[in-house]
């Protein structure tokens, strides 16, 4: 269950819905699994306590309202522009974007797309000056709260497709003071991805704590296979298996929640022991046990998709948004990615994996009446069920968007399942200090992870920290 940062109660069912249930579910019947849903229709069933305190299957309110799904809105004549970092998707939007054209006449969007290191440096400066960028995508964190700060973010609470075709408890990272500005599309799950015949034809078992790990790694290198396919030259993809190494290293949520925000803010030092022991520590054991590709901070994400989609290595540390490209270099891979629960202790975990609820969608309030108007009619249109499913499929994403049925993608349908884990909201994305904190860090990390030292790396890399706060 995904309850992280989210808790169910009798007059509010405040979770995100699941594929599994702990049984064949009947309305009304007793249940013992708090938050367990059975899917993500408006009909599904979940978990929660009835007036009297006791467990039932009750009907699962997905959206904020609790009414169904609106159709997309009309919109005028006019051309807008639709940034966004996913070249991977140009394909499936290009076909979503010709049906909306074709549904309004006299209507054009046209799409702007970067590289997703690209995007986090320059949308800001080229969407704040282009008018025409009626509708883009933020990532959860630090981006948004950038484009928040420049005004850049219509609010768009009021508008029916927000409050009724979207699941309510994926708002939170556009929510700002109560009030909505942007629609998480993507709901992401930032695990490692395994190769499932691989594993299978060599009778390795998945790893479930740190020791496993370890041994793994050491065994699949001496079987001539990279074990971990890290692209520690694509910082973005690169910082991905920090959120696995992080999620179990302190005991709760709040307690790893403060540890971060305290390093965010210069309270504490990378070189201090919490940080140095349960994080760059796992990074320089897993070093020394030979997880890592060689020359790892030259190996970008190119070499890594393809050394896992072509069967040389066993591991892909990003997650579900990259299925698309495995299977895409190699369509053998097609239902062979499993996702692991990639635990970075001996301890008992706490979590069983990452999700992320991120691509938010966001309507720029300084574009004109009518390319506003433009971009939230899209807008509507990618929150309707066919749509939302149509994307999803052609992707390999998971989404927010409730009536959507994986079953048409095998790679969704093998991981939808993983929903049904004790997930955390990635805590990679709690950082603001993005390029002053979270990026020198993760390339501090990478560093450790390609064989350099801990104590003089972690030292150097908190006094880059510090200058750049201070700056």
């Amino acid at each position: 269950m995904i309850l992280a940062l989210a808790t169910a109660v009798a007059t509010s069912i405040t979770i995100t819905p699941v594929v599994l249930a702990d049984a064949t579910p009947t309305f009304g019947a007793k249940c013992t699994t708090l938050g367990q849903a059975t899917g993500t229709k408006a009909t599904d069933l979940v978990c929660a306590p009835n007036a009297a305190g006791v467990l039932h299957w009750s009907r699962l309110r997905l959206s904020l309202n609790g009414a169904a799904p609106v159709a997309a809105m009309h919109a005028p004549k006019g051309t807008i522009e639709f940034y966004h970092w996913r070249p991977e998707d140009k394909a499936i939007f290009a076909d979503i974007i010709t049906k909306f054209e074709a549904d309004n006449p006299g209507t054009v969007i046209n799409q702007v797309i970067m590289s997703s290191v690209d995007y986090t440096n320059l949308a800001y400066s080229k969407i704040s000056k282009d008018p025409k960028a009626a509708l883009f995508v933020t990532s959860r964190g630090g981006q948004f709260n950038q484009f928040m700060a420049g005004n850049q973010m219509r609010d768009i609470t009021a508008d029916r497709y927000v409050q009724q075709n979207v699941i309510g408890t994926m708002l939170p990272p556009a929510t700002v003071g109560g009030k909505i500005y942007g629609i998480p599309y993507q709901l992401l799950l930032n695990d490692p991805l395994y190769n499932i015949a691989m594993f299978a034809k060599n009778n390795w078992t998945v790893p479930t704590n740190l020791t496993q790990v370890l041994s793994f790694c050491k065994t699949a290198k001496a079987a001539g296979v990279i074990p971990i396919a890290l692209p520690g030259a694509t910082a973005g993809n690169a910082g991905q298996i920090m959120n696995s190494v992080m999620m179990n290293a302190a005991p709760d949520l709040a307690t790893l929640t403060a540890h971060l925000h305290a390093i965010d803010t210069g309270k504490e030092k990378l070189s201090d022991p919490w940080f140095t022991t349960n994080v760059a520590g796992v990074y320089k054991q897993m070093a020394d046990a030979g997880c890592f590709p060689a020359n790892l901070t030259g190996y970008n994400d190119t070499s890594a998709s393809a050394d896992f989609a072509n069967g040389k290595a066993a591991i892909y540390p990003t997650g579900t948004f990259q299925m698309s490209t495995v299977t895409t270099l190699n369509p053998a891979m097609k239902g062979n990615m499993g996702l692991m629960s990639f635990i970075a202790t001996n301890s008992k975990p706490v979590y069983s994996g990452i999700y992320n609820d991120t691509f938010i969608l966001s309507v720029n309030a300084k574009a004109s009446v009518t390319d506003q108007l433009i971009a939230r009619a899209f807008l509507s249109y990618l929150t309707t069920a066919p749509i939302a499913q149509e994307y999803a499929l052609g992707s390999s994403q998971h989404v927010t968007i409730p009536g959507v049925d994986y079953t048409a993608n095998v790679d969704l349908a093998n991981t939808a399942s993983f929903l049904s884990k004790n997930l955390l909201l990635a805590p990679r994305f709690i950082f603001n200090n993005v390029g002053t904190v979270r990026n020198p860090m993760e390339a501090a990390l990478v560093a450790i992870a390609g064989g350099a030292d801990v104590t003089s790396t972690l030292a150097k890399t908190d006094t880059q920290i510090q200058q750049g706060l201070s700056g």
